[in-house]
């Protein structure tokens, strides 16, 4: 089994009512080489391989802090980016990170080669995430690819689609512009089209829809085939007319409405918009820009309202109100897909005191439920949590921001601290939580329940807390149901992250320690920004296959059989006496890593990759063919044992017999008595293996089924050679000594 990476700093966080949090990764630690930086946030998994699980990371970095990064082209960057952590579904160890791409390429399409190819000059924020599966709606409904979506969360920010199998990034123009905190894919209900819901993380802003038109022909490219450069935008209106929620808000009411499309791409007023106030955007600007696409500004007034747009400018902008009156919420964040409903989705818009007259101060929880009509795209908006309702304020879910619907079905939210310190916590106390809501209960808002929570004594041993008073400083972010990638059922295992802002000293600064943007002193912006860490946290009623269990036998023949009578993965197994059989191999491909003990009798094990396996007294059989990693010890009695790759092999008391199949490297003693290993028996091991204790005279070296005699051996040293390739090294022995009587040819 892989050994990996685990942290050794103090938990950030602490579970509550029977949830645990362990740690995995903390900001400042160094893993195979790549430190990654803070400001950890939206995350995506999927299957790497049958033995690891790729977890990818959003680094909410601005555009020019962070140290520098390279790309294949030799590009130098700054900014927010995307790290992978590879991660061993048996021990939960980190075994690799690095950066997740290799290849930018911008709004035009056009390959980055230099940090001014992108318009922040690195990319900007990279907030909230989603990793959507190819056709995950069934029948050739949703993309065509496994994609990670990453959008920059600042005004006039981009949407990045991650091609994961090839290592490029694809800035995405069709999307419109937002504050991206995320985008969710829900179903169409047809094999042509793809649409996402997407989150733009001002306060206040509407809720926008992207339609996008799938070329399903042959040799499409990347984008065409998912959709991605060809469609439309469209923002959320209420049928009653309702604006904001001063006109709709308490928990369990709903309100219908339509998507309303908005004409982001005019390819006839493609360079219209015009830097009036020379600030180096047009984005602030009425227009289109180069490519025909809206600039932030008209993309705003064409949703809902030249109010609207100007509210994030101090001087207002005079022109024509063209809005489509798309309703407007405090701070709409973080959106996660039904797992049972394509159709739905969950969107959080975290609350802002500064708009609405404070009718959404501690934030609303929705549910979208989206209708592709023949004529419309129509949406019911149904209130899951209202957190502004006198009995849950600051004692209940408080500025909820990322989010995942979870594979069973909960809900979990996590809180960052979006209005001041003289609300946030001052009645409660409370620090910044993780919540669950049960959304199908009668009541859910009844449901909202507190299941981890900040842990501020979680400061690593070379960082200190700046400002250790400042209840809701630290914030978890990104948070992922991802149990059935490690083989566990629904809801059981999720992996989160904490942004723990006020860490900025010790190896903040000193990893890697560089003065990146060359003012002449080294600062935590230069290098890794903030601290953090990198988590799951396990479900109170869990039973996790990576959990050790203990399996007991009988004093009689027991049979105990992997994935059946027991999971194969970290257990303890005792059988005692009588003649047993140990399969592990049937545990799938997660197999391993046991503590196996037979007892007397005579035994049949078959162990897996990891597996310790003691045979007991009695002529036992362990079988590790198909095994890597593995320690066998037979015991007393006259056993066999069937070897794999790269284990360590002890025969024990009596006569035993050692059969190497087609691996190699591995150690083999056998102990007392005479013993005979066979070094090939049919094709010459992939890698030679080592014999500590050949006896001449007492043991038996066994070549089988390969039509060898001993004139075709090459005796030279302590090695044992067939055709110049070396089968097995002998220690301690001078294999020139050896004679024909030392060797058995079968």
């Amino acid at each position: 089994m892989a050994t990996g990476f685990v942290t050794t700093q103090p938990a950030q966080m602490q579970g509550l009512g029977g949830y645990t949090y362990d740690p995995i990764f903390t900001v400042g630690e160094t893993i195979d080489g790549y430190t990654p930086p803070g400001i950890l946030d939206g995350m995506g998994a999927y299957e790497l391989d049958g033995n690891t699980v790729r977890v990818l990371v959003n680094h909410e970095l601005r555009a020019n802090v962070g140290y520098e990064y390279q790309l294949d082209n030799g590009a130098s960057l700054t900014g927010a980016r995307v790290s992978y952590f590879d991660i061993d579904k048996s021990s939960l160890e980190i075994l690799d990170s690095g950066l997740a791409y290799d290849t930018i390429y911008n709004r035009a399409g056009e390959v980055v080669d230099e940090a001014s190819d992108l318009e922040f000059g690195g990319i900007n924020r990279l907030c909230s995430a989603n990793l959507m599966e190819a056709y995950q709606f069934g029948n050739g409904r949703g993309l065509a690819d496994r994609i990670y979506f990453a959008g920059e969360e600042t005004y006039g920010g981009s949407q990045f689609a991650l091609d994961v199998e090839t290592g490029e990034l694809w800035a995405l123009p069709w999307f419109g512009r937002a504050a991206w905190e995320s985008s969710t894919e829900i179903d169409t209900g047809n094999t042509d089209q793809v649409a996402f819901i997407i989150g733009d993380d001002r306060g206040p802003a509407p809720l926008l829809l992207y339609v996008g038109e799938k070329d399903n022909s042959a040799g499409a490219s990347f984008l065409a085939r998912n959709g991605l450069d060809n469609g439309k935008v469209y923002v959320w209106v209420a049928d009653d007319g309702s604006e904001d929620p001063r006109d709709f808000n308490g928990s369990g009411n709903t309100t219908a409405g339509e998507f309303v499309e908005i004409d982001i791409y005019r390819p006839d007023q493609a360079g219209s918009a015009v830097d009036t106030d020379n600030d180096g955007s047009i984005q602030d600007e009425f227009g289109y820009d180069e490519l025909g696409f809206a600039t932030q500004f008209q993309q705003d007034v064409l949703s809902s309202g030249l109010d609207f747009a100007n509210s994030f400018h101090d001087v207002a902008k005079q022109g024509t109100d063209t809005t489509a009156g798309g309703f407007l919420f405090s701070r709409p964040e973080d959106v996660a897909t039904d797992p049972f409903d394509g159709t739905r989705a969950v969107l959080a818009s975290t609350g802002r005191t500064s708009v609405f007259d404070g009718f959404d101060t501690w934030g609303t929880t929705y549910i979208v439920d989206v209708d592709f009509g023949a004529n419309a795209i129509t949406a019911d908006l149904n209130i899951l949590y209202d957190a502004n309702e006198a009995d849950k304020q600051d004692f209940g879910l408080r500025s909820p921001d990322n989010l995942d619907w979870a594979d069973d079905g909960l809900i979990y939210l996590q809180e960052d601290r979006a209005i001041s310190s003289s609300l946030y916590g001052a009645s409660s106390g409370e620090e910044s939580s993780v919540w669950t809501i049960d959304p199908f209960a009668a009541d859910p808002d009844t449901t909202a329940t507190r299941v981890a929570q900040m842990d501020r004594s979680g400061v690593p041993s070379d960082q200190t807390d700046s400002d250790p008073t400042d209840l809701g400083d630290w914030e978890s972010s990104g948070i992922l149901d991802v149990s059935t990638l490690f083989g566990n059922d629904p809801g059981e295992l999720l992996i989160l992250n904490v942004q723990a802002h006020s860490l900025r000293d010790g190896n903040i600064i000193n990893k890697p320690g560089l003065d990146t943007d060359g003012d002449g002193t080294v600062t935590a912006n230069d290098n890794l920004v903030q601290g953090g860490q990198l988590a799951f946290l396990t479900t109170p009623d869990a039973s996790l296959i990576q959990d050790s269990q203990l399996v007991s036998g009988s004093t009689g023949a027991d049979t105990l059989i992997g994935g059946a009578d027991f999971d194969g993965i970290n257990d303890t197994v005792f059988t005692g006496a009588g003649g047993d059989e140990i399969d592990v191999t049937f545990a799938g491909g997660l197999a391993g890593n046991n503590r196996i003990f037979s007892g007397s009798g005579a035994d049949a094990i078959f162990v897996g990759d990891g597996d310790r396996a003691f045979g007991g007294s009695g002529d036992d059989e362990i079988f590790a063919t198909n095994a890597t990693g593995y320690r066998i010890s037979g015991g007393a009695g006259n056993d066999q044992i069937f070897l794999g790759a790269d284990g360590r092999a002890l025969g024990g008391e009596g006569d035993d017999e050692f059969y190497v199949i087609e691996g190699g490297g591995n150690i083999i003693a056998g102990d007392e008595g005479a013993d005979q290993f066979w070094i090939v028996t049919g094709n010459i091991p992939a890698e030679a293996n080592t014999i500590t204790d050949f006896e001449m005279g007492t043991d038996v070296l066994g070549i089988g089924a390969a039509g060898l005699t001993f004139a075709d051996l090459t005796l030279s040293g302590n090695d044992i050679m067939i055709d110049g390739t070396t089968v097995a090294t002998l220690n301690g022995v001078n294999t020139a000594s050896l004679t024909a009587a030392d060797f058995a040819f079968a």
